[in-house]
């Protein structure tokens, strides 16, 4: 069985994920929309052992290249 595209998935260059000396990860969403009526940012972070450090951690290798 194929595998359906996440069609959910955030494009990268609304992304920006920061890693912490802790471990942790910083999350940074940017919002979309007209600039005087964006709202700001969602920033969420993660430790590891939680849920969705695993994801996010991916990802920042993803965005990095590496």
């Amino acid at each position: 069985m194929a595998a359906k595209p996440d069609t959910a998935v955030i494009p990268d260059e609304r992304i920006s994920i920061e890693k912490r000396s802790d471990e942790s990860l910083v999350v940074r969403v940017r919002s979309e929309g007209p600039e005087g009526q964006r709202l700001p940012d969602a920033v969420f972070s993660f430790r590891c052992g939680d849920p969705q450090y695993s994801y996010w951690l991916g990802r920042l290798k993803h965005i990095a290249g590496t």
